[in-house]
């Protein structure tokens, strides 16, 4: 059974291919450099038409290092060449961290919700569409037509 991580990530994915929309999803795509000079992955690639935002999909369930992977991932995200946002979840986050996320127009908090049994049930809860939002105005959809 994959990862938790990865889990998130394909999760993440199912629910973008929900809405319907003609969105490409790719995943582990290289864009450009880190701000370290090293190749950059995204976890998630989407396209529509000419149009691309990157995801980066970071799950934290327990404490440690989190501060610091999420400190490099937002400096990241800010040196990628396409939009890219932070897309995070789980109780290892600390309330500071998620703040500097959000706060920074680069985080999304999502809910997980693992199904132990089968990890194709894994469910993102984005109860206020906020990632859905983003997405559509990142690549040029009408996201008016989720509140009508």
């Amino acid at each position: 059974m994959p990862g938790k991580d990865v889990r998130f990530r394909d999760a993440i994915i199912r629910y973008i291919n929900s809405w319907g929309e003609d969105i490409e999803v790719l995943k582990e795509k290289p864009v450009g450099y880190r701000f370290v000079g090293t190749p950059r992955v995204l976890d998630i690639v989407l396209r529509h038409g000419s149009r691309y935002m990157g995801i980066e999909a970071k799950l934290q369930e327990s404490s440690g290092t989190a501060y610091q992977k999420l400190s490099y991932t937002l400096e990241d995200c800010l040196a990628c060449p396409i939009p890219t946002i932070i897309v995070f979840a789980g109780s290892g986050i600390k309330e500071d961290m998620k703040s500097k996320l959000i706060l920074s127009g680069r985080g999304i908090e999502v809910g997980f919700s693992p199904d132990e049994q089968n990890p194709e049930k894994d469910r993102i809860n984005d109860p206020d569409m906020i990632l859905r939002q983003r997405v559509y105005i990142e690549l040029g959809l009408d996201w008016f037509k989720l509140f009508r």
